[in-house]
């Protein structure tokens, strides 16, 4: 396992954390507190130095970095409480647009790079929980194309697509389809989330798209959704390691500053030790992550498979301890919106929803070493 970044990485995380430090400063302010910075700016602001999607390969408009840098982007999102979009709006349709390689999806992943977020996938359905693999909503042949019929939810990113990627059965099997927002018969019902994002159901009824939206087929639609699943996984666990660090670090610099009883927090033993094994844990998370970032290095084996899923269970147990101590510790003003600790632990709980819980990626990760022994 390689532990020490490349140059190139180092680069890019050097980048990242000025552009963040910029996004900072220039967020609106309550009483002298910094709020979440514009993501539709810092979206355009990292695309045009190339790093939203520098992970994806040449061909998509990005940098071919891969994995590793995808760590870096993710992780260095995830120290900053912003609706940033990364794994809805770029991660999903990215890692599917490049699969499939035709000519108008990398026009599309150019797109993404840039920082734009045109494409919404819809594959979740309602009462499926995290099984993305035996979609209702039908494909019926309608002439020349094909009608679409159903529903999706848990749509990241869907309330401002122009373009929905959607999963739909036909006889020969599930295919991924590529349906205007504004086509006629499809309803967008935007919803909130308690991270303060927004997501959307996206219902069907017999919207009429071309043969040309059939973007993958049934031979390689299942494989295509897995594949853009694993990096969408690994990326929120990279995403909640970053948070936990940020959570951690603000929690020790309150420690070290609030006085009580006339000396710093700090010096209470009690707090060390609770800090120590907070700092314990995290370390644990990040030599996880960093194991599953190699192992996607060199493809989605089912080693790497497998690995993303063990680093998604502990991100998810992780952020949610990590969260929770850094609220304790900082107290009744840990739970203000203004001092975002708070944020963490709604962000993680969001995340385990959509993609999925400890408990579900353990059982993931069970499936996959039984299968290779």
């Amino acid at each position: 396992m390689r532990f020490a970044a490349s140059e190139d990485e180092v680069m890019v995380e050097d980048m990242l954390d000025r552009a963040l430090r910029e996004a900072r400063d220039k967020a609106p302010r309550i009483d002298g507190h910094a709020l979440r910075p514009e993501p539709k700016a810092l979206r355009a602001q990292l695309g045009s130095l190339g790093l939203w999607g520098a992970w994806l390969p040449e061909a998509a408009g990005g940098a071919d970095g891969g994995p590793r840098l995808l760590m870096t982007l993710a992780r260095g999102l995830g120290r900053v409480p912003t609706h940033h979009g990364l794994i809805g709006g770029c991660v999903l349709p990215g890692a599917i647009f490049a699969r499939s390689g035709r000519e108008d999806a990398l026009h599309l992943a150019t797109r993404l790079a840039g920082g734009e977020m045109p494409v919404a996938v819809a594959v979740m359905e309602p009462g499926t929980r995290w099984d993305f693999e035996v979609p209702t909503m039908r494909a019926e042949p309608d002439g020349d194309g094909y009608r679409l019929t159903g529903v999706k939810s848990h749509v990241a990113e869907g309330a401002t697509a122009e373009v929905f990627l959607v999963s739909a059965r036909d006889r020969a099997g599930v295919s991924l389809f590529l349906m205007p927002a504004a086509a006629k018969g499809l309803t967008v019902s935007p919803y909130p989330a308690t991270d303060g994002t927004t997501w959307a159901m996206v219902q069907a009824e017999r919207v009429s798209v071309p043969a040309s939206a059939r973007l993958i087929g049934p031979d390689d639609g299942i494989a295509s959704l897995q594949q853009a699943f694993t990096l969408a996984a690994f990326a929120a666990a990279a995403e909640i390691l970053g948070s936990c660090e940020a959570a951690l670090t603000q929690t020790l610099e309150y420690l070290r500053t609030r006085e009580q009883f006339g000396k710093p927090l700090a010096t209470n033993q009690a707090l060390q030790f609770r800090a120590a094994d907070l700092h314990t844990d995290i370390e644990m998370l990040r030599s996880q992550v960093l194991g599953a970032a190699n192992a996607l290095s060199g493809g989605y084996s089912r080693r790497a498979r497998s690995d993303v899923a063990a680093a998604m269970a502990l991100a998810t147990q992780t952020g949610d301890l990590v969260a929770r101590e850094a609220i304790h510790l900082h107290g009744a003003i840990g739970m203000t919106r203004e001092l975002g600790v708070g944020y963490h632990l709604l962000r993680t709980d969001v995340l385990s929803r959509w993609l999925g819980s400890a408990e579900h990626f353990r059982a993931k990760f069970l499936a996959l070493e039984e299968h290779a022994a």
